[in-house]
């Protein structure tokens, strides 16, 4: 190939982009702009400005306007080589993610509730459905100086606003009251004020957990005296079992315990509350792809986890700074 045939490619290279392609495509299918805007995500105006650089360039007409919209010969034409093309792009780009995704190590920081009750009875399902992503679980210390930049994804309980996170809900705002059978047995509770005297347990990221409980079930029990806090629910719940208090924790964690009798819940509610469970995503993740992946599932797995258990509680109630 000679200079002459290099400069003869430069000079016929298409100069418009693979939006501008994809725009065309979106008008000859839907038949208007207004709806191959919504389709693309773009305005009208920006949409007819990327047909009309598309027709200039070429040299010809590839739309009727009158009474509607429909293609030219030169239109039908185009179209009959633009979207196979378009599709074999997509199909390639598709493929090329799927074998980065495949063999990618992603690594999720996780509090070490949700790993024991959770995550990890899940991951003999992620593996068979996603048998190239090495999904490595390390449980998150309270106390943790600093945040570890060696993780792609994390876990995190709170209210959700994070600044310069992009945070996903999992589960963990629909709390219930919890309890072992033995100890309701010697103090049974039939009404939210029966808690007067018992010991009460929360989690210590998660002070207010009882004030907005008490609140949504209209309760006017003293909440001040008698509390104490836990480091980690899956230590509440080990204390819970040992018949030493009374918890209130998410639902989901203890869906096991419940299930089986070991743990009761007297007031069957979910009281939904002001913090949870979020996942966090890195930015600078070394494989997005295979991160996405992995972030998509797990939220899956959540949605479908709450969908199957919420459905089973008697009464929902729902905290409200404006209560009293």
């Amino acid at each position: 190939m000679n200079r002459n045939d290099l400069a003869a490619m430069k000079l016929f290279r298409p100069s418009f982009s693979l939006i501008t392609l994809q725009v065309f495509v979106a008008v000859a299918r839907l038949g208007s702009f207004t709806r191959a805007a919504e389709s693309v995500h773009l305005t009208q105006s920006a949409v007819s400005k990327q047909v009309a650089l598309l027709e200039a360039h070429l040299g010809v007409s590839l739309f009727i306007r009158a009474g509607g919209v429909s293609l030219t010969g030169a239109g039908r034409e185009f179209l009959e080589a633009v979207e196979p093309a378009l599709d074999r792009i997509a199909r390639a780009a598709e493929r090329i993610g799927r074998a980065e995704a495949e063999q990618a190590v992603v690594s999720l920081l996780a509090p070490p509730a949700v790993l024991q009750y959770w995550l990890i009875s899940l991951l003999p399902q992620f593996v068979r459905e996603h048998s190239g992503i090495d999904l490595r679980l390390t449980p998150r210390l309270l106390n943790a100086s600093s945040p570890r930049l060696d993780l792609d994804a994390e876990i995190r309980f709170g209210s959700g606003g994070w600044q310069g996170a992009r945070a996903r809900y999992l589960f963990g705002r629909e709390m219930c009251v919890v309890a072992s059978p033995k100890l309701l047995a010697r103090r049974p509770l039939h009404a939210p004020d029966d808690l007067a005297g018992q010991l009460l347990m929360s989690h210590v990221l998660y002070p207010t957990a009882w004030s907005e409980w008490r609140n949504a079930m209209g309760a006017s029990i003293e909440l001040d005296a008698n509390r104490q806090q836990y480091d980690h629910y899956s230590l509440m719940i080990e204390a819970l079992q040992a018949e030493l208090g009374i918890g209130l924790v998410p639902r989901l964690l203890v869906r096991k315990f419940l299930a089986s009798g070991e743990l009761v819940a007297p007031f069957d509610e979910v009281m939904v509350g002001s913090s949870g469970y979020y996942l966090v995503l890195r930015d600078a993740a070394t494989n997005p792809v295979a991160l996405r992946t992995v972030g998509d599932w797990i939220k899956a797995q959540a949605d479908e986890m709450a969908a199957e258990w919420l459905r089973g509680a008697r009464r929902t109630v729902r905290y409200s700074e404006n209560r009293k």
